[in-house]
């Protein structure tokens, strides 16, 4: 059985990763990395689990995390069109944003901003009600 996948916000990220000490944001991207899975079902690819990324970025010294979000992103961008999505950040922009801007989550505002398009399109495409976005809807009939 198909599930609806949740759209993530960007604040709830920043807010519970700094107060868990970082944790959260390991929490955050591991199941985000499940749902990419869930997405892209079919393109005959597996986004890697963030733990194992979170890990081998420590042994890399950052530079597995880049390689992790370009793959990401690239994967993101090859299945926008599946949904009829099209997205211009591709992977390239965002390891750019990632070490630009690496004291600010940008590169991770792009990633959340394109999966949660591809969610809605993907709940919308398999018929699938997000109940936490309007509870009261059948109540406004």
């Amino acid at each position: 059985m198909v599930s609806a996948i949740k759209e993530r916000s960007m604040f709830t990220y920043i807010v519970l990763s700094v107060l868990t000490l970082g944790i959260y944001h390991i929490v955050f991207w591991t199941k985000l990395s499940k749902d990419v899975n869930a997405l892209c079902e079919g393109d005959g690819k597996k986004t890697m689990k963030y733990v194992f990324c979170f890990l081998l970025n420590i042994v890399t010294v950052g530079i597995f995390g880049f390689i992790w979000k370009f793959k990401l992103a690239k994967r993101l961008q090859e299945n926008a069109a599946r949904y009829d999505l099209k997205f211009s950040e591709g992977g390239a922009l965002v390891v750019v944003l990632a070490i630009v801007f690496a004291f600010f989550p940008v590169a991770q505002a792009v990633l959340i901003k394109n999966f949660n398009k591809l969610a809605v399109a993907y709940n919308d495409y398999n018929g699938l009600v997000d109940y936490t976005e309007n509870i009261f809807a059948d109540e406004e009939e």
